[in-house]
């Protein structure tokens, strides 16, 4: 075949192809093909266009991890802080609240005592229920209970006051709801005996049959 006629096979099959006369296009028969100049150009900046975009995207995303975890750091350190931040995520704040029946108790506490129980069924707040102990003023044992959720739990034997503190926005055991935490105290003294515990439905609230009075001061944190 002349030079002519191979250069006219080409053109036509380019034609076909729908290319450019002026284009080259050849294989390596590995499945790899180059085509035209402007194909290569085009292909190109939109690969240079989906790098930047990712990259902007990793920025971000870092970013956006960078300022949450300064945000939470901040919140454990800073009430303000945290309250405001319970109000947008009131999820998150609800979900850090300890399960029923987690307890705190005080380290001066003689396990041996342990032979009454308190039962709980909270209420639309997530509360916490104190046993201190009517003679010294000091804490003896802090149950957790959940909103609506019940729960039974071993407790000393002895006289005690019982207070509550209970909120909305539960922030940590240091400034237990912020600003929004209620603490309020069963008026005397309550006998837990091996075989006479005690029974709290937090829901009833005046229909409970206690006399309750609110406590201005706040909370001692727990341990």
């Amino acid at each position: 075949m002349g030079l002519a006629d191979r250069d006219y096979m080409k053109e036509r099959y380019r034609a076909r192809q729908g290319l450019s006369p002026e284009g080259v296009r050849w294989n390596d028969r590995k499945g790899r093909c180059e085509l035209e100049p402007d194909y290569f150009a085009g292909a190109w900046r939109a690969r240079i266009r989906q790098h930047y975009a990712t990259r902007k995207r990793l920025l971000q995303a870092g970013l956006m991890s960078v300022a949450g975890t300064v945000l939470v750091v901040g919140a454990h350190k800073n009430e303000w802080l945290a309250e405001h931040l319970a109000v947008f995520f009131p999820s998150s704040a609800a979900a850090s609240f300890p399960a029923s029946g987690t307890v705190s108790v005080s380290p001066m506490l003689n396990m041996r005592r342990v032979k009454s129980h308190l039962t709980l069924q909270g209420s639309d707040e997530n509360a916490i229920v104190q046993l201190i102990d009517a003679r010294s003023g000091s804490h003896t044992l802090s149950v957790y209970i959940r909103a609506f959720e019940r729960v039974s739990v071993p407790a000393p034997t002895g006289n005690y006051r019982v207070r509550f503190i209970h909120g909305r926005n539960w922030m940590n055991p240091r400034t237990f709801f912020g600003s929004g935490t209620a603490h309020e105290e069963v008026i005397g003294a309550m006998p837990f005996t091996q075989t006479f515990g005690h029974v709290f439905d937090l829901r009833l609230g005046p229909d409970s049959g206690l006399a309750v009075r609110r406590l201005s001061l706040k909370p001692e944190p727990l341990q």
